[in-house]
């Protein structure tokens, strides 16, 4: 890959999307910040403008089709392509730090867990893919999590539905856009640290776990999207 592409980057405002739009903005490309905190989303591009990065902002929420719809169709309007799309979004509301029992999870609370973590992906593949077959290439990675392949103590059942499901979506839309010169590739990480990690408390004993002593950080999952982006050229 080589060149500036355009890359968008959704929950960009902080956490794991503010790392990784950090890492391709410092590859050279342009970078959309797509967030639905309009504050947290205003620092953010400073931040990264500060940085010398090419950054741009776009308020908006992955759970809305029309969001995302016309975050898509900004983005064409100005740079006429869409080259990598990095569906990052994702809410796991905390409860005290520990899982929910399923007879106890509001319904309202599972409808928008799904809508931001499982179908915000699909509303922006949708519409993202028609610009990445016009020019016969494109890089998808979406977030999933361990969450997703295990079970987790501390997350409930919508969080760990959402993030098993993106696994498998990925998988039937690597094999739809694979022929289209376009990969789709999932990420599922441990434990970050980031503001939403850190409400769930107890983190001393979560850290006795695991044989490097520390949480993962943002730049460790840039590095690892940098080859997901990069594979196959």
């Amino acid at each position: 890959m080589t060149g500036q592409r355009v890359a968008l980057v959704t929950g960009a405002a902080q956490g794991i999307g503010y790392g990784v739009a950090q890492r391709l903005g410092a590859l050279g490309h342009h970078v959309a910040l797509f967030d639905r905190d309009a504050a947290l989303l205003t620092q953010a591009e400073q931040a990264l403008r500060g940085e010398g990065l090419d950054v741009s902002a776009l308020e908006g929420d992955v759970a809305s089709d029309a969001s995302a719809k016309e975050a898509i169709a900004l983005v064409e309007k100005r740079f006429g392509r869409l080259d990598i799309l990095i569906n990052n979004a994702g809410i796991s509301p905390s409860h005290g730090g520990y899982s929910q029992l399923v007879e106890d999870v509001p319904l309202e609370e599972w409808d928008r867990v799904l809508a931001v973590n499982l179908t915000g992906t699909f509303y922006m593949c949708r519409h993202a893919l028609p610009l990445m077959k016009a020019r016969k290439w494109g890089r998808i990675v979406n977030f999933s999590s361990q969450g997703g392949r295990m079970r987790s103590l501390l997350s409930g059942a919508h969080y760990a539905a959402t993030k098993a499901g993106l696994i498998g979506f990925t998988r039937v839309l690597a094999g739809q856009v694979g022929g289209h010169g376009i990969t789709a590739n999932c990420i599922a990480p441990g434990r970050i640290d980031t503001e939403q990690s850190r409400s769930f408390g107890d983190t001393d004993t979560y850290l006795k776990q695991l044989p490097v002593g520390r949480f993962g950080e943002a730049a460790d999952i840039g590095d690892c999207q940098d080859f997901r982006v990069w594979a196959g050229g």
